[in-house]
């Protein structure tokens, strides 16, 4: 069912060409937003800790995580996302953090990616082959795993593909992921991060290139559609920042369960 629905989906998967060039601006936007905040309050921390964070980005979760943790391997497969990540960690002098470049797809093995106490999978679990993906994280875990799972439509609008032409289907979202845990044995708690409005940007012009990303080869004509339809939407508040009047927010499951021992 989950490959179905995945097959009817009207968005397409990033690579990491896409992502390298989504990076600065990606670390700056995601930094300190109230996801972040609200995820790190749901995780069970202690300084004796080791933590994989898996499709970690630009460290948005890893940095915060590295100052109340033992030690935390870092994995993307955007060599961009890795470099301000290690920037970042110089910055404050945290040298607890290991990187490595590999996806999903890839051998975690040869990735030299072990066990660890916690996992984290935050927002990273747009693959093909979700049960292989889970199966991963079982093994690698020696305790809790984590993870941040689209609800519905997720991050992308519906109306700004109906104001271009295109038709808009989310694909699978978190209940197949708790489903097919369940196929395989795990009986995950479920929780939820609602997200206020709020998103601002610094530019109109970044504004429109953030919510362009969601599109794949848009063409001339559709990219004009998008900007009136953007252009009726965006407002500059009182510090300069554009925000995108009605937004919609999304929602976020968190997902999570504990390897039994023995």
């Amino acid at each position: 069912m989950w490959q179905e629905v995945r097959r009817q989906k009207t968005w397409q998967r990033k690579t990491s060409a896409d992502w390298n060039k989504r990076a600065a601006g990606f670390a700056r936007r995601h930094k300190d937003s109230v996801y972040v905040k609200e995820f790190l309050k749901k995780l069970p921390l202690s300084p004796t800790m080791s933590v994989l964070d898996m499709g970690c980005g630009p460290g948005t979760l890893t940095i915060p995580l590295a100052r109340e943790v033992k030690e935390i391997t870092a994995v993307d497969f955007s060599s961009e996302m890795l470099a301000i990540l290690t920037e970042r960690a110089a910055g404050e002098g945290l040298d607890n953090i290991t990187t490595r470049q590999g996806a999903w797809e890839d051998d975690w093995q040869a990735l030299g990616l072990g066990q660890y106490d916690l996992i984290i999978a935050s927002r990273s679990l747009a693959v093909d082959d979700l049960k292989g993906a889970l199966d991963k994280l079982r093994q690698a875990a020696r305790g809790w795993v984590f993870i941040g799972d689209r609800v519905g439509s997720g991050p992308f609008d519906p109306a700004m593909f109906a104001a271009i032409g295109r038709p808009f289907h989310p694909g699978p979202d978190y209940i197949y992921t708790v489903n097919i845990l369940y196929q395989m044995g795990i009986h995950a708690r479920l929780d939820f991060i609602d997200l206020p409005p709020g998103r601002s940007y610094k530019t109109r012009k970044e504004a429109i290139s953030s919510w362009a990303w969601m599109f794949h080869d848009l063409t001339a004509a559709e990219n004009d559609k998008l900007n009136h339809h953007l252009s009726e939407r965006l407002a500059e508040n009182k510090e300069g920042y554009w925000y995108l009047r009605d937004e919609l927010c999304p929602s976020w499951a968190v997902i999570s369960w504990r390897k039994k021992t023995g």
